[in-house]
């Protein structure tokens, strides 16, 4: 009786040990599941979100416009009206930061990155150091966590050769 007792629970004891590991399985599985779910559901959110963000984006580029157009006039009714305009284009800029779109600048200087910036124009120069270097920013760049989702405007110094007469 003794060994039929010790059969019984060994058996019993077989299968605790299948259905756990049946269990962790199904755990792992749930997991990725519930993982790959709510990647979906952060890309579902994003698209949706993207024709927004984007006239976001556009409203900022206008008011910096419009700020530089009243920069170039300056008269003294015009101040205030800058000020307005560089108000309403932080405002824009921190919504897009709350919503996860990081504004980043490109540095006259430094070497263009076709991976963060486009170039829009280019300008001559002579000195073959400053080759491929911005000369000057336009438009800055966004960001969603490493993704550029707008490319920096810039312009690209381009060596050209002295022409002698």
């Amino acid at each position: 009786m003794k060994e039929s007792i010790e059969a019984v629970l060994a058996g019993i004891n077989s299968e605790l040990a299948g259905l756990h590991s049946q269990s962790k399985f199904l755990n792992e599985v749930i997991d990725r599941l519930h993982s790959e779910n709510e990647k979906l559901r952060n890309a579902e959110s994003q698209r949706s979100l993207q024709p927004a963000l984007r006239e976001l984006v556009k409203l900022a580029d206008d008011w910096r416009s419009r700020g530089a157009s009243l920069r170039g006039r300056a008269s003294a009714e015009d101040t205030d009206l800058i000020g307005l305009c560089d108000e309403i284009v932080e405002d824009v800029t921190l919504l897009l930061d709350r919503q996860g779109v990081e504004e980043f600048h490109a540095e006259p200087g430094t070497a263009f990155d076709r991976r963060e910036h486009r170039s829009v124009a280019t300008r001559p120069t002579e000195d073959g150091d400053l080759d491929g270097t911005i000369a000057e920013a336009r438009k800055p760049g966004y960001r969603v966590d490493t993704r550029v989702v707008r490319f920096a405007e810039v312009v690209v110094l381009k060596v050209t050769p002295r022409q002698e007469p």
